[in-house]
């Protein structure tokens, strides 16, 4: 009787953590650095402009329509939150101020008196030149990765690059047009 109570609880703990259980599914990762639809990087900036300097942290995600930029200082400081929403609605905060509008680059240079092409950026923050400007792409001599690539006025200049689920994204770059500069190092990709 005993071995029949022990056999017994031993079958119903077997199901119940059977049922309990779920299993993970494993998003494949994407075929190549053009196909990642959605994506989240985060690390350090310094930002030069003409009469300013600001370094950080950020956090960008960015799906097909929406993305989030954050830069912000130690601890959570000093926070500029860039965002757009799924109805194209652009959010510019920062002290306390906010500001909207359909058009990014124009928000951050009406309110900050900054040049950043939002739009191209999605683009070269993966390595890829923005595809509806002509650009010039130089490749490293090792591999065909992007070693600098010019693009509508801006000089985007890659120094490192991480594997990432099976592909080489940008972990450290530079995008600049005097007397703008931005460095970026990357520190976390996560990638669909």
């Amino acid at each position: 009787m005993m071995f029949f109570r022990v056999t017994l609880l031993a079958l119903l703990t077997t199901l119940l953590a059977a049922c309990t259980s779920q299993p993970q599914v494993q998003t494949p990762p994407p075929s190549s650095v053009s196909t990642i639809k959605q994506w989240e990087a985060e690390g350090r900036v310094g930002i030069r402009t003409e009469h300013d300097a600001v370094s950080g942290n950020f956090n960008w995600q960015h799906s097909p329509n929406t993305f989030d930029l954050r830069i912000y200082g130690p601890f959570g400081q000093g926070s500029t939150e860039l965002s757009k929403s799924k109805d194209g609605k652009v959010v510019l905060a920062y002290e306390d101020q906010k500001a909207e509008g359909y058009d990014a680059e124009q928000l951050l240079k009406q309110r900050l008196g900054w040049q950043f092409p939002v739009r191209q950026v999605t683009y070269w923050i993966r390595g890829l030149p923005y595809p509806n400007t002509p650009s010039t792409v130089k490749k490293s001599q090792n591999s065909e990765l992007p070693e600098e690539i010019t693009q509508d006025g801006w000089t985007i200049s890659y120094q490192k690059f991480s594997n990432i689920r099976g592909l080489s994204l940008p972990q450290k770059m530079q995008v600049s047009r005097p007397p703008y500069r931005v460095n970026l190092i990357i520190t976390q990709w996560t990638i669909q």
